[in-house]
């Protein structure tokens, strides 16, 4: 059994490998799409540089998944309209971007040009162009500038947008049942009990796409700043010299085991994914969703006239400041070793472009992370406002945990709620990983 188990993984990477060197083949009749082979590869075009006329292949990769990726492509497809030499292979793999990208950085064989969805220095620093001599740095705004930017003066990565990020309601929802938008932890177990009772059941609390893993690590993603972080009382030096107490962090996976025991998430919360978020969202099933403002412009798909709110993270304890999580969400940096620098450099300058960074902007509905650029926010205009002076801190695991912890926490949530280890063993297990980890880096 263990040969056999052995002889799959070997074989899944080999034809992962595979797909991965074939989409730098320099095919331009091949089309680019944003649901296309997760497989971002080594590019091996004829040309290194888009003056000479001949074609160039450039294999582009990105996590961010749903309508925004769509954006993305679309701007992708404009750019080899206007460069008829420059062919794109782009790449939207969703939940998979994270493993691919590390099996890419240990064999050094990486795409042109590439998302770093919130790692541009720690993790990303190392395999990336400086791209300071780019005529848009000078655009970039202050507020974002330090996550894409060292003291050294080296740009990582071009911030089309910037997060500023929260959970997210469906206003209707909350009208129909005289729910005020919550603040604390109470606030929001309340309302969920509220909405539950009033609707009969009929409208769900909160929606988890759990099947797809990462909604679930959105949520920890979100709560544990609040819990442990943002609060008076703070262990982020612990958690940065690694003294932490893992007991302390019990609390927040039984209060998402909570969730489900009191029937406050949905019932197929392992089995959905998040696609069936934005749908029910959509069909006023649903008043809360722990993903952040793309969902209401995932759920505009299905109903355009559905109507969502952003709000801050609710603060754990009474008195707590409410907070967002932000940093980087969609970038493009570029490969330091690509034989395609110049095309690369055009085509990360296209999206800096303003019309196109409010395009990008828009479908995630946050900030632009280029000066001077307005950008419709729709419905969270007014909230964005409201919530201007609400602080925002980094995401959690890219703070204060290392790298690989991610996985860890979307998995021993998914195991939580199929009833397989109690929230004392998620909190050991993540001490395991967290000294392992630790360790080897």
């Amino acid at each position: 059994m263990r040969k056999s188990k052995v002889f799959t993984v070997l074989s899944v990477m080999l034809v992962a490998g595979t797909v991965l060197s074939a989409c730098g083949s320099g095919d331009s009749s091949s089309s680019s799409s944003a649901s296309a082979s997760p497989t971002p590869g080594t590019p091996a075009s004829t040309a290194k540089s888009t003056d000479t006329g001949k074609q160039v292949t450039l294999t582009v990769a990105t996590n961010i998944v749903g309508e925004p990726a769509n954006v993305l492509q679309g701007i992708a497809k404009s750019f080899e309209q206007e460069n008829p030499n420059i062919h794109v292979e782009f790449s939207a793999p969703g939940a998979e971007y994270e493993n691919i990208m590390k099996i890419k950085m240990a064999s050094n064989s990486m795409p042109d040009v590439f998302s770093t969805h919130g790692w541009a220095k720690i993790r990303y620093g190392n395999y990336l162009l400086d791209l300071k001599d780019q005529p848009w740095v000078s655009q970039l705004d202050a507020n974002i500038k330090p996550a894409v930017t060292d003291e050294s003066g080296k740009v990582y990565a071009l911030p089309i947008d910037q997060d500023k990020s929260g959970p997210v309601y469906n206003a209707d929802v909350l009208n129909q049942y005289g729910i005020k938008v919550p603040t604390t932890i109470e606030e929001l177990l309340q309302a969920c009990e509220d909405i539950k009772t009033k609707s009969g059941g009929k409208v769900t609390p909160i929606h988890i796409g759990g099947a797809d893993s990462w909604p679930i690590g959105q949520f920890f993603d979100f709560m544990a700043s609040s819990y442990f972080v943002s609060g008076n009382k703070s262990f982020g030096k612990e958690l940065k010299d690694g003294s932490f107490d893992w007991k302390n962090f019990d609390q927040l996976p039984q209060m998402f085991l909570d969730l489900q025991k009191k029937g406050y998430l949905n019932k197929d919360v392992l089995t959905a994914k998040y696609d069936d978020s934005a749908k029910a969202f959509a069909e006023g099933k649903v008043a809360f969703g722990f993903y952040g403002p793309f969902l209401i412009e995932e759920a505009k798909k299905t109903n355009p006239n559905v109507k969502g709110g952003l709000m801050p993270i609710q603060a754990a304890v009474a008195g707590d400041k409410t907070t967002f999580a932000g940093g980087e969400k969609t970038t493009w940096g570029i490969w330091k070793d690509t034989p395609n620098a110049e095309a690369a450099k055009k085509f990360v300058a296209y999206y800096a472009k303003p019309e196109n960074v409010a395009k990008v902007a828009k479908a995630q509905v946050l900030p632009p992370g280029i000066k001077g650029v307005a950008v419709d926010a729709g419905d969270l205009t007014k909230d964005f406002e409201t919530y201007k002076d609400v602080p925002v801190f980094p995401y959690f695991d890219r703070e204060y945990l290392p790298n690989g912890m991610w996985d860890v926490m979307c998995k021993n949530g998914q195991d939580m709620l199929a009833g397989a280890i109690t929230p004392s063993q998620f909190s050991e297990n993540m001490k395991k990983e967290f000294d392992r980890l630790r360790a080897a880096k």
